[in-house]
């Protein structure tokens, strides 16, 4: 009876590996036929698989069979990932090492649970040798021990597994880490290293003596203690080191950002200053050249008068085009600041040569007291969120040239606080990091991915504010709120 209890055990402790490899490796890759029902399940099956086939081929319980046994599914496994799974062959190798590693420190960890049926075993001996226990029921109480022990051995090791599974999953961005490359490396090395120690005990575990097999452990019972703790620190050791690298990454993107930041920011600043020069400049050369215009206009009209003549109707043809030119040199936005004006302006003639056809509103933006956001920052905010909201619309005329473009500016304030929105037209289609909250980048490039929405946020939050994104339907709504706005 209690050798198909422990069987029947075996085939839990089997499914349950199963559903840990599946959850693990679905992290990491993709199928390579994800159109097929229940293709991310296969590896788990696999693996089920590879379990009863190994049993049953080293059957024998010698050292060199558990570790033939302990290769051939390693290879068998990273075999199948070669065939099944998208993605580089460090990834595959990775998740291939990890989750061996993984389950072979989980089961040398669990394994001193032995000793504890060991010793209740003995006691149980003891109490039949003196009595207390009638020989009849030590069959069934050593059956019971003996199921219990490895119940209990299995419950840890799966808790054990798992939990570090879990750990890792958990501080793996998926997103910036699509296709694992040469940091692969780095995270093997512990990996690596568990799987030699398991190796190590497998070649050792068994020593023969006048020709009969002794266990390890048997021999030197403080291993018991020994190697669980080396197996222990090593599955800490492969979570932890994981998790560093990974903040090293982020670390690593932070300061990549910051400095691209900083670059378009300073840039960001040098163009406002002169485009807020040149616009200057263009006021007065307007404002000067119609002065002009009117007094040639009047000097013309009266050498005619005197020489009692009309006006030559092509001077008046030519003077009237010159008066449109100069007239074109007016800006059309008026915020009521300079620098927003300049900003919108040149980002709406850029958004009418991208789109045909573009709708652009501006009459509900205006700035028209002094400012408690500085102008630079207004230009920030209106700069990068505008680049977004043309570029949404220049991917949504890609998908259809016949849909209806549009961008409005609009600013309010509401309890104290200041609003400036950027709406505009787009093709529905958006997803948000769960991290950042912001929209995830359609760009082949993700190294800059959100450079921009991170600077407008950067300066709400200097304002006490923050930014919001309203999707409904094809309509896209970038809110930045600050706290006070306007003197």
């Amino acid at each position: 009876m209690s050798e198909w209890i422990t069987e029947a055990l075996c085939i839990m402790m089997y499914l349950f590996e199963g559903y840990c490899i599946q959850f693990f490796f679905c992290r990491f890759a993709k199928p390579k036929q994800s159109q097929i029902k229940g293709a991310k399940w296969a590896v788990s099956i696999v693996w089920i698989l590879i379990r009863f086939g190994c049993n049953l081929v080293f059957s024998e319980m010698v050292n060199t069979m558990l570790v033939l046994k302990l290769l051939c599914s390693t290879v068998t496994l990273f075999i199948f990932c070669l065939c099944w799974y998208q993605g580089t062959v460090l990834l595959k190798i990775f998740m291939v090492v990890q989750f061996i590693s993984l389950r072979e420190l989980a089961f040398l960890a669990s394994y001193s649970l032995n000793y504890i049926g060991d010793v209740a075993l003995t006691v149980l001996v003891r109490q039949v040798d003196k009595g207390n226990i009638w020989i009849e029921y030590l069959p069934v109480t050593v059956s019971i021990i003996s199921c219990l022990t490895i119940a209990f051995m299995q419950i840890i090791q799966g808790a054990l597994l798992l939990g570090s599974l879990r750990k890792i999953v958990k501080n793996y961005n998926y997103e910036k880490n699509m296709n694992m490359g040469r940091e692969a490396v780095f995270y093997l090395l512990p990996s690596v290293a568990g799987v030699l120690v398991a190796v190590l005990v497998r070649m050792l575990i068994i020593a023969v003596e006048e020709g009969n097999p002794v266990l390890l452990y048997d021999k030197y019972p403080a291993l018991y203690v020994i190697i669980p703790l080396i197996a222990l620190v090593l599955l800490v050791a492969i979570v932890f080191s994981f998790r560093v690298y990974q903040d090293m990454v982020s670390l690593q993107e932070e300061r990549a950002e910051k400095i691209v930041l900083a670059s378009q920011n300073a840039q960001l600043q040098s163009s406002m200053v002169e485009m807020e020069h040149l616009y200057d400049g263009i006021r007065s050369v307007r404002h000067d050249m119609k002065n002009h215009m009117a007094v040639l206009h009047k000097l013309i009209q009266e050498k005619y008068r005197q020489d009692d003549s009309k006006e030559d109707e092509e001077i008046q043809n030519y003077f009237n085009e010159m008066y449109q030119s100069v007239e074109q040199l007016d800006i059309k936005v008026h915020t009521g600041n300079p620098v927003s004006d300049a900003v919108i302006g040149s980002k709406f003639r850029y958004a009418e040569k991208q789109v045909k056809g573009i709708r652009l509103y501006t009459d509900d933006f205006m700035v028209s007291e002094a400012a408690a956001i500085k102008a630079y920052d207004i230009g920030i905010i209106l700069s990068n969120g505008l680049d977004n909201a043309i570029e949404a619309c220049m991917r949504m005329r890609e998908k259809n040239p016949d849909a209806e473009a549009y961008i409005a500016l609009r600013s309010f304030k509401a309890k104290g606080m200041y609003f400036i929105e950027i709406e505009n037209s787009f093709d529905g289609m958006a997803r948000f990091d769960k991290d950042s909250g912001f929209p995830i980048s359609t760009k082949e490039d993700k190294e800059v991915h959100g450079i921009g929405l991170k600077n407008i946020r950067k300066c709400a939050v200097k304002y006490g504010g923050d930014i919001d994104f309203i999707v409904e339907g094809n309509k896209f709504i970038l809110s930045v709120m600050v706290k006070g706005g306007l003197l």
